[in-house]
């Protein structure tokens, strides 16, 4: 998949594929950007010389290397600071606009998501990954049920940018858990014709196709999560 430009409310993201699997986003607003993870730098370079923007702060949501390996590079080249993940939750200014910073741990003990309540976006690194959620690994269940019920609460408008493409094998998964759900076969046609269109979904969309939102209790997650790791 190529870069993926969006306009919504008053940010300009880019989407831009690195490593097998993986996005990192350049934020902009007013002639201004922030990159969201950094896990690869050239293709962030190669991005800012064909879309040139003075580029404030790198925000990174967890401290796994396909979001994390590059930032020193990146930091050196464009000498701009890094927001580690170890930042406590509040709401900050981000280009001129609000941004809320969550705590979801579960995938990793110390998660964030980067919430952009004006502009209805959201940045949600492993936590919530189209469709899914990120794999239990020196989380908890409890951790990362606890994290997607706040994901889950947030306005249903809301555009999520997850860390990955696994949009296909997840969409296999929910398929495996619900075989009569239309919305999920549907999500899966179009990522066959537009797969930035069903990768990028809203909050909305996420609910009807995504069946780690549809569970009442830590029991059903931690279940559910461990058949997703065998599929």
């Amino acid at each position: 998949m190529k870069t993926a430009r969006y306009k919504i409310n008053e940010l300009e993201i880019l989407a831009i594929p690195v490593l097998h699997d993986n996005f990192v986003y350049l934020v902009c607003r007013d002639g201004r950007a922030v990159l969201i993870d950094a896990g690869e730098a050239e293709a962030v370079f190669r991005t800012l010389e064909t879309f040139p923007q003075p580029l404030d702060q790198v925000l990174i949501t967890h401290n796994h290397h396909d979001h994390t390996g590059c930032c020193r590079r990146i930091q050196d080249r464009l000498n701009v600071p890094v927001m580690n993940p170890g930042i406590d939750a509040k709401a900050i200014q981000v280009l001129g606009t609000t941004c809320s910073i969550i705590s979801t741990p579960g995938h990793t003990r110390i998660h964030k998501v980067y919430h952009f309540p004006e502009q209805a976006v959201l940045f949600a690194g492993d936590t919530l990954i189209n469709g899914a959620c990120g794999r239990i690994l020196d989380g908890t269940a409890e951790q990362l049920f606890s994290s997607l019920w706040k994901i889950r609460e947030l306005p249903d408008e809301t555009r999520i940018f997850g860390g990955h493409d696994y949009l296909e094998e997840n969409m296999n998964f929910a398929l495996s858990v619900a075989p009569d759900n239309a919305h999920v076969k549907a999500r899966l046609e179009l990522y066959r014709t537009d797969p930035a269109a069903a990768i990028f979904a809203t909050l909305a969309e996420e609910k009807k196709t995504n069946p780690f939102l549809c569970v009442d209790t830590v029991e059903e997650l931690a279940e559910l999560r461990r058949r997703k790791d065998s599929f």
